[in-house]
């Protein structure tokens, strides 16, 4: 499989349930309690551990711990703030829990704070820690004027804390401030009330002007940043935020770190939810083990509907098609709910290979496809027998066609020789995963596909040799039901083995063959002199290189030249790690972005890669880069070629 080179728009806000948390606490307002709420205040700890009331048990409880690591002179002035945040989210209903952890870094002092389930409810709270806790929480702002699904943030302007004259959480409905306007059907509800100074207003008087005005937080960040929408009065210099659902908890944290001084910088953040496991009897599948049960690290994978309403048959099915699935793996597996989302599914695998790229398959729907010489059949699962077949010691699937799908399979074969013979490919959802030599005609539709399409070895050996059993599992076990659909709501490690960037989030250690220190000294000896703005870590694991954004009429031959060095200075790094690309604006914003893809193989083939841009550039400033890059002599053995 080559990656083609393919276009997006560069959405700012770059992590999907960061958006939705964004959207969650801007846009709906909601009754509470009358009255104004008093200033939260830090939670006091004793000892390591706040005095906190008897029945919060850790072990009832989701975990957010922070650990210290370059910035070893801030970290407990960081962790004040990030006390006081926890407090005000929580309303003091926490644990606290000083520890020591194993990081990349080498042993660190850490700090664990247990949350009680209900602060978090149905978001992650990684990213609620990461929307409100962890970030340092550098304010500007911004008028949004997009009028699509792209935010398009226009005129940063700082908010430094000496801004803020005063901040108030309360209920009901703020003078000047017509609900109606913003689509709130509640005649009073829970506020934040951020009053600006006299001066701050008379410098930027515009801010009163501005359609969408919002509240950005660390726009200089790799991964994006979060943004508030708030409503502007301008009769009383406020701007309104409008707290979600039945509570208080956001805005009065929101209120914590808007009246104190910022975090030196985001922290590193290890995160798990509440999760009631299945055990003893309740455990169904063949490879399906206690949660406790595993001595090695993990992935905790959730999974949610997409229907409002899912079944009890359909549930059960879905339940029975991925344990089917799972256990064809032959990897030990735990199976629990998080509670209080509806048919949620969590899945607790062993760290490696399968769990960090097949779970979609083992969750989702599947279609399966056969294929040759242009020809296509597409089937259901009443349509294949498949099973684990032996050829010469090396593990193959093997199909057998169901008698209402022979003739057709036949056909498809009939084809292939008399084009001379060729391969019949298997793909699901779209990814070819096996195949098989066609040389004469098939007439009992049986079929037999000794070739990984993945990495297009001959036969499923080594860590593959698990791939037949799965897909045979993938293409006649149960499917499950088309009402239930699933898509990750959060990825997670397991405890103590769970490390985030600085800016963050989550990242895969195993794909480092080198300390991220080292990475950094790899890139700046290859690229000698060539400036870049910054480099860090991305959700994914994968390093990102920020340069700054090119001027004048020549921009695009000057981007174009970047990355020409970039291709051929960072090769060997690139197809390690795969890699990003940034140009950024003035204010560290991203206006282009390049996401190298290596092949699926891990074989040294061309490199491809995915344009993103912003509002900024055209489908014109692509089509340039793009035949710059294509024409350039030197990497036409590196890159891929348009497709």
């Amino acid at each position: 499989m080559k990656p083609g080179m393919h276009r997006k728009k560069l959405n700012r806000i770059s992590i999907a349930a960061l958006v939705i948390l964004a959207a969650a606490l801007c846009f709906a307002g909601c009754g509470a309690g009358r009255g104004s709420t008093a200033a939260p205040s830090a939670g006091q700890s004793t000892n390591g551990a706040r005095t906190a009331p008897s029945r919060l048990k850790p072990e009832e409880m989701a975990m957010l711990c922070y650990y210290r690591d370059v910035r070893d002179e801030n970290f407990d002035a960081d962790m004040e703030i990030v006390e006081g945040r926890i407090d005000a989210l929580t309303d003091g209903k926490y644990l606290k829990e000083e520890t020591a952890l194993e990081t990349p870094e080498g042993i660190r002092d850490a700090v664990s704070f247990y949350v009680p389930k209900e602060v978090y409810g149905k978001y992650s709270l990684r990213d609620i820690s990461r929307m409100l806790i962890s970030r340092p929480m550098n304010l500007w702002l911004c008028n949004d004027t997009s009028s699509g699904t792209w935010n398009n943030f226009t005129d940063q302007i700082a908010l430094p804390r000496n801004a803020i004259e005063s901040v108030e959480v309360l209920y009901g409905c703020p003078e000047h401030f017509n609900p109606m306007d913003y689509g709130i059907k509640l005649a009073e509800f829970n506020y934040l009330k951020i009053t600006l100074t006299e001066e701050f207003c008379r410098k930027n008087p515009q801010i009163w002007e501005w359609k969408q005005p919002n509240i950005l937080q660390d726009i200089e960040g790799f991964e994006g940043y979060a943004h508030i929408r708030v409503y502007p009065d301008a009769e009383s210099r406020c701007m309104i935020f409008t707290e979600s659902e039945n509570r208080t908890g956001f805005s009065k944290t929101l209120y914590y770190s808007f009246t104190h001084e910022p975090l030196s910088d985001a922290f590193n953040l290890i995160s798990y939810p509440v999760v009631e496991w299945e055990s003893g009897e309740t455990m169904k599948g063949a490879g399906q083990i206690e949660n406790t049960g595993f001595n090695t690290v993990t992935m905790v994978n959730e999974y949610v509907p997409n229907e409002a309403y899912v079944s009890d048959k359909n549930w059960e099915q879905t339940l029975q098609a991925i344990r089917e699935r799972l256990d064809a793996s032959g990897i030990p597996y735990a199976l629990g709910q998080r509670p209080g989302i509806d048919r949620s599914i969590v899945i607790r695998m062993e760290k490696g290979t399968f769990t960090d790229n097949f779970l979609d398959y083992a969750t989702g729907n599947t279609t399966i496809e056969l294929s040759s010489c242009g020809d296509s059949l597409t089937e259901s699962s009443s349509g294949i027998r498949a099973s684990v077949a032996d050829r010469s010691g090396k593990k193959a699937l093997a199909l057998d066609m169901s008698a209402l799908r022979k003739e057709t399979f036949n056909k498809l074969s009939m084809n292939c020789v008399k084009k001379g013979g060729s391969r019949i490919v298997l793909s699901v959802n779209s990814n070819a995963v096996a195949y098989g030599y066609c040389d004469s005609m098939i007439n009992d539709g049986k079929f037999v596909m000794d070739y990984n399409a993945i990495t297009g070895e001959n036969g499923f050996t080594g860590d593959s040799e698990w791939m037949p059993g799965f897909w045979a599992a993938l293409v006649s076990g149960t499917q499950i039901p088309m009402l239930y659909s699933t898509t990750p709501a959060v990825t997670l490690e397991n405890t103590e083995q769970i490390f985030l960037t600085e800016d963050g989030d989550p990242c895969v250690l195993e794909q480092y063959r080198i300390p991220r220190d080292k990475l950094y000294a790899v890139i700046e000896s290859e690229l000698g002199d060539l400036e870049y703005a910054r480099i860090g870590i991305l959700t994914t694991g994968k390093p990102c290189l920020q340069f700054s954004l090119p001027e004048g009429e020549t921009r695009n031959e000057q981007i174009a030249a970047v990355m020409s060095r970039v291709f051929r200075q960072l090769e060997d790094e690139i197809f390690t790690y795969w890699m990003r690309f940034d140009f950024i604006d003035s204010s560290g914003m991203t206006q282009l972005m390049f996401l190298t893809h290596a092949p699926a193989s891990g074989s040294k083939m061309k490199i491809g890669y995915s344009m993103y841009y912003d509002s900024g550039f055209t489908e014109e400033d692509e089509a340039e880069i793009r035949k710059l890059l294509t024409e350039d002599e030197s990497l036409a053995d590196l890159i891929t070629a348009e497709q």
